[in-house]
Order: C-alpha cells, then sequence, then structure tokens
C-alpha cells in the first residue's frame, strides 16, 4: 500500500510539471510553429499517456492519445497549426489538469466528460494541409560501429558523468546518450503497454528527459526519490545509429543528481524549528552580554564569547540555507499570463502579445501561491482597461499589437514586480469624477489631489470605471482586494501611468515572511518593533522643529514635511507624559508616503520571528504579530502600512494637504 501511494504521489508531480511546461510550449506552438516544439509537446502528451496507463487511469491515457494523433499529424506536416487546433490543445490541457486533481483528491479520473473534447480533435485530424506531407524514412536504423561504441564507453566510464554541464558534451556524445536513453524508455514502454503501443512509442522518438521522467515512475516503487536530468541537447547534434545501452543504465543508476522531492510540510517544519533556534540564540546572546558584563577579563568568557560567535553564524547561515530551499522561480508564477492574455486578446478583439523578464528570479512559495489572484487581476484589467483595439492604436501612432511586460528583480532584500503595459493610460479627470460620483471622495479634498494621489484612488473598496459591467471588469470589486492581498503579504503596490503611453503597476514584497530585521523603540514604558525595511531614518526632536498645521503635529526635514502619528495615542496606550522633549521621530514609510512615529527610547537592532497573534488578536489595528525577545518577553510588531494608511484617510477627512507625500 505505501508503495501505491509514493507511486500514486511520484505520478501526480510528474505530471503537474509536465502540465506546467506544455501549457507554454503550446502558447509557444501558435507563433512559432516549429518542429522542435511539436516534439516537445508530442514527447509531453506521450509520457503522461505512459505513465497514466500505467497507473490505470484510462481516462487520461484515452484523452492524451487522442491528442497524440492530432499532433503526430502535425509533424508530418499533414496539418498546419490553425487558432482552432491552438484552442483544441488548451482545451485538452485545461481537461487533464481536471483529471489530474481529480485524482489527487479522489483518486480516479471519471466522471469529467471528455467525449466533444475528443470529437473537436478527431474533425481537425480529418483536416488536410495545403503543404503536402513529409516524407517518412523507412531506413532500418544501422548497428552501431565500433568507432561509436568506444565513444559511449568513455563516457560512462568518466566518474564525473553525473555532473557534466549540457556544454561539456560534444554533439557526438550526445547523440549516442539521446539514442541510449530513447532505447531505454522503449524497454519500459514494453514492459507497461499493450504491444500494440510499442511501435507507436518507438515512433515518438522520445529525449532523454521523457525517458528520466518514466524511468523515475518505474522506481518509485523501490522507494527512490531522486529523479534523474540529463543534459539539454546542444544545438547541433548529428544524427547517429543506435547504441548499446547495457552500461548507461548501469551508470544511470549510481549516478548522483542534486535534485530531490521534499515534502512542503517538510520545509515548513524547518522553518519553524530554525525561528525558535533564531530566538535561542537570540536568548544565548543576551546571557553572554550579561555575563561579560559581570565578569569580564574571565578566561571562560572569553571562551563563551567565541562559541557564542560560532554559533551566530552557524545559525544565520542555517536560515538562510533553509530559506533557500523554500525559494521557487517566479516563472511559475509568471507562465499564466500568456494563456490569459490570448484568451481575454481574442474575447475583446486586441492584438496583445507578453513580454517575460527576470523569470529566473526567486521568491518564497508561499508568496507565489498568494500572488495568482492579483496578478492575473491586474493582467485582466491591463487587457481590458488599458490595451486599445488595434484600430485605435494606429489612430495614436502605435503598433497594431499592444504588449504587457511582466518584470521580476531582487532589491536588498525585497523582490519588485512590475506589470506595465503600452496603452491608453489612466485618465486622471475620469478616476476623480467617479470618485466623487461614488462618494468616495469630497469635492473640497478632490480639488486638492495631484495625479499621483488620483491614480491611487483606485485602490478605494467599490472604485470602478467601466461603463458597463462585463465577465473582467464593472463590479467595483478588484484593485482594493489586490492591494488588501498584496498587504497581507507585507508588501505595498503602486500606480503611475502616462496618458496616451502606459500604465506601470509596481509591487514590492519581502523575501520570506518568517523572520526580518526589527527595530526595537519604546513607547510609555512598553516595547514594541518596527520592520527595519520600512525605517528611512530616525531623528531627534530636540534637533527640529514641531509644527501645528491643520490640527496636524507635523516636523520639517530637509525640507520634507512628514506627518507625525504618535504611537502611544494609536495604540491607546497610558499618557505618561505629553511633551516631544528628548524624544525620537522614526521616519517610515512606503512607496512616496511617510509618516513619523513619535517614542521615547531607541533600544537596538534584533532578527526577529514573526509569530501570528491568533484568530481571536489578528485585527487589532495597527499590529503585524508578535515576537519573543531574549529574555522571554513577548512583545507586538508595528504594521507600517496600516498606519500610513490611517494617516492618510485621516488627512482626506480633514482636506490637510501636508503631511504623507515626501
Amino acid at each position: 500500500m505505501d508503495e501505491m501511494k509514493e507511486l500514486l504521489e511520484s505520478f501526480l508531480v510528474e505530471t503537474r510539471e509536465i502540465l506546467e511546461t506544455l501549457d507554454q510550449e503550446i502558447m509557444s506552438l501558435e507563433t512559432n510553429p516549429d518542429g522542435d516544439t511539436l516534439n516537445a509537446i508530442f514527447r509531453g502528451f506521450h509520457t503522461i499517456k505512459g505513465t497514466a496507463g500505467f497507473m490505470g487511469f484510462e481516462n487520461i491515457s484515452s484523452l492524451t492519445h487522442e491528442a497524440e494523433d492530432l499532433l503526430n499529424k502535425l509533424r508530418k506536416g499533414e496539418l498546419e497549426v490553425t487558432p482552432e487546433i491552438i484552442d483544441a490543445l488548451l482545451d485538452v490541457h485545461q481537461v487533464l489538469t481536471e483529471m489530474v486533481e481529480q485524482v489527487a483528491t479522489q483518486g480516479n479520473d471519471g466522471g469529467i466528460d471528455y467525449q466533444g473534447l475528443v470529437e473537436t480533435l478527431r474533425r481537425l485530424r480529418q483536416q488536410q494541409a495545403e503543404a503536402p506531407a513529409q516524407s517518412e524514412s523507412s531506413a532500418e536504423t544501422a548497428a552501431v560501429s565500433g568507432d561509436q561504441e568506444r565513444v559511449l564507453d568513455k563516457v560512462l566510464s568518466d566518474p564525473q558523468f553525473g555532473k557534466r554541464a549540457t556544454d561539456d558534451f560534444t554533439p557526438e556524445e550526445y547523440a549516442l546518450l539521446d539514442k541510449a536513453f530513447e532505447e531505454i524508455n522503449e524497454e519500459f514502454a514494453k514492459k507497461e503497454q499493450d504491444p500494440s503501443e510499442v511501435s507507436e512509442s518507438k515512433e515518438s522518438s522520445p529525449t532523454p528527459e521523457e525517458a528520466a521522467s518514466a524511468s523515475g515512475q518505474a522506481e518509485a516503487a523501490s522507494k527512490e526519490t531522486v529523479k534523474t536530468t540529463p543534459p539539454a541537447k546542444p544545438k547541433a547534434a548529428p544524427s547517429q545509429p543506435a547504441v548499446s545501452t547495457k552500461k548507461l543504465s548501469a551508470s544511470l543508476r549510481g549516478m548522483a543528481d542534486n535534485t530531490i522531492r521534499v515534502d512542503v510540510r517538510r520545509l515548513e517544519a524547518l522553518m519553524d524549528l530554525s525561528g525558535e533556534l533564531v530566538l535561542g540564540r537570540n536568548r544565548l546572546t543576551q546571557i553572554t552580554e550579561s555575563l561579560v558584563q559581570e565578569f569580564r577579563g574571565h578566561e571562560l568568557i572569553k571562551k563563551l564569547q567565541e562559541t557564542m560567535a560560532q554559533i551566530n553564524f552557524i545559525t544565520t547561515e542555517l536560515q538562510s540555507a533553509i530559506m533557500k530551499t523554500r525559494m521557487v522561480p517566479i516563472a511559475k508564477l509568471f507562465q499564466r499570463a500568456p494563456r490569459i492574455v490570448r484568451d481575454l486578446a481574442r474575447e475583446f478583439g486586441k492584438e496583445i502579445k507578453v513580454v517575460l523578464k527576470g523569470e529566473e528570479t526567486e521568491l518564497d512559495r508561499s508568496i507565489i501561491e498568494e500572488l495568482v489572484d492579483p496578478l492575473v487581476h491586474m493582467i485582466r484589467n491591463s487587457c481590458d482597461h488599458g490595451i486599445e483595439s488595434p484600430e485605435e492604436r494606429i489612430q495614436a501612432g502605435k503598433p497594431r499589437y499592444g504588449t504587457i511586460w511582466l518584470e521580476a528583480e531582487h532589491q536588498e532584500n525585497h523582490i519588485v514586480i512590475r506589470i506595465r503595459d503600452d496603452g491608453r493610460g489612466l485618465n486622471a479627470e475620469k478616476i476623480k469624477q467617479k470618485a466623487l460620483e461614488k462618494g468616495l471622495i469630497s469635492p473640497e479634498v478632490a480639488a486638492q489631489l495631484g495625479d499621483k494621489e488620483i491614480y491611487n484612488l483606485i485602490f478605494l473598496p467599490g472604485f470602478s470605471t467601466a461603463d458597463k459591467v462585463t465577465s473582467v471588469s464593472g463590479r467595483g470589486v478588484g484593485m482594493d482586494v489586490v492591494r488588501t492581498n498584496i498587504e497581507k503579504l507585507k508588501g505595498i503596490i503602486e500606480v503611475d501611468s502616462k496618458p496616451g503611453e502606459g500604465t506601470t503597476f509596481t509591487i514590492k514584497l519581502p523575501l520570506t515572511l518568517a523572520i526580518i530585521q526589527g527595530l526595537l523603540v519604546e513607547v510609555q514604558g512598553e516595547v514594541y518593533t518596527i520592520p527595519l525595511s520600512s525605517v528611512i531614518e530616525v531623528v531627534s526632536t530636540n534637533d527640529y522643529e514641531i509644527y501645528t498645521v491643520n490640527q496636524q503635529e507635523v516636523i520639517c526635514i530637509r525640507d520634507d514635511i512628514i506627518q507625525l502619528v504618535r504611537m502611544d495615542q494609536m495604540l491607546n496606550t497610558p499618557t505618561i507624559r505629553e511633551d516631544l522633549e528628548d524624544r525620537y521621530v522614526c521616519v517610515v514609510g512606503f512607496a512616496e508616503h511617510r509618516i513619523g512615529l513619535v517614542v521615547d527610547e531607541l533600544l537596538g537592532q534584533k532578527e526577529i520571528v514573526i509569530k501570528s497573534l491568533g484568530d481571536f488578536l489578528k485585527q487589532i489595528p495597527g499590529i503585524a504579530g508578535s515576537t519573543i525577545l531574549g529574555d522571554g518577553r513577548v512583545i507586538l510588531i508595528i504594521d507600517v502600512i496600516e498606519l500610513i494608511r490611517n494617516a492618510q484617510r485621516a488627512r482626506l477627512l480633514r482636506g490637510s494637504n501636508v503631511a504623507t507625500a515626501s
């Protein structure tokens, strides 16, 4: 039973990975219908069919078989790639995804009606292409020569074979390995498929990637979790005869690969343990500092300090290593965009292309999952509101097709994601009028807002500029939810636009949500921590004049007027002293917004582990969570973004034009 469960888990992981890749390859096929892409798609469906048949999932196997037949016609040149064929292949991908998820939840692939899709595939298969079918060679594969056998022996006898990079293989070596992997895959297929399908398996010419995938499925029964990934194919690899694979098969079994599958729950447990280790390290550090003060100069104290420094270093390195195991490329998020844009472009009668940049940028997997809905909504908005119709674009002197860019990059301890388009841009006057009509702002406030502030009105609950309700927009629910979801991730979102040139949404997120650097401050006898990433600078109230504008305290720092927020009043802490003498202002902010938090004392910087306050206390205004100090005290973490939002709302109600913008 355990072996079957392990086989099923391996099947689900492998099939999901193939489906993720297939989605991109099918989209690429529409714009670049070359033979390599066709073969890659064919191999993906073929691998799913083989493993599904082995596991007994007949519906998955049957549907992929129908898709294979259509793709085989395309490969032979008997059909040409058309939008209708792409639609059908994408539908196959969608139904297969649903079937696989049903296997994961219910253990079977039944109950999903796909017969209409099968009929569509068969109808498309009957069409004839204008181009003549490519002739297939009927020549038998020649026997391997002695020279080629010696080359293969040399490759396999190399102890570094499993660690060699793609560029290390010559075209001749790779061609021999390619054929060897093909034969291994055919041997595996003979064991798991009907005899009638063996010849088809030979015709498909699987690559090393497919063979390794199938081999991994077979070895799962013996509790092997290592998946082998042979080198990618060099650009120029001459065709070679089939080769003997005995030594390659033996070599593969002993080949060490750098990738293993690990249950996500184990990573979560490791992250929790690393957090507890950081707390223990902080406690040891505090105890060490106390002992140093009391027994300064003692030989054992020096050894304790040296040991503590080593523990501190190892803890930091261990924490960093564990965090990296949770990081995944943002390509897993970006790869959804081309399909979404394609569907919406056809729905709206527009021509839109997608450009992806920084796909290799890595982010915590938990953050990736939470970003799916916000990203999808912003892409849909760009397609609906941003990009113009081809006719409008031509009249405006633009290319008939619009472009949406998705970009990601690291900036210090943050990741920055940009979604931008070259569409019509935001209409500040229209946004302001819609906000007035819906009663979201008053006329007095509207008269004082600049373009940047007007653009940010689109994030208000209930705001929409759509003239009619569609499947994409017009319900007044959207960008406010996007901002809420981003802020839950301790991130920020801002918008910039130029009429006629386009709009850019910028999202800035922490790399991880578990462990951060914090600035410890004291307010009326209580200790709090402010995320250091939000702190811009700290100044003494003795060095600057405090003014009052429209009943609001402000401070002028290098010609910038910063609104002050007294943390004791904001947190409803009993006030011991009212004056601002000998106190400090922590200037915090996000995007272009700034406020000054008035605190009594600065206690230093600490690495802190964020702890949830639980369901009953999680809605406390201005509080993002809690942490534990080295002496065991529990302190609260300030939610800087919410404080700034509250200050903005208060300013809009008063109609003041000072305070939060630098």
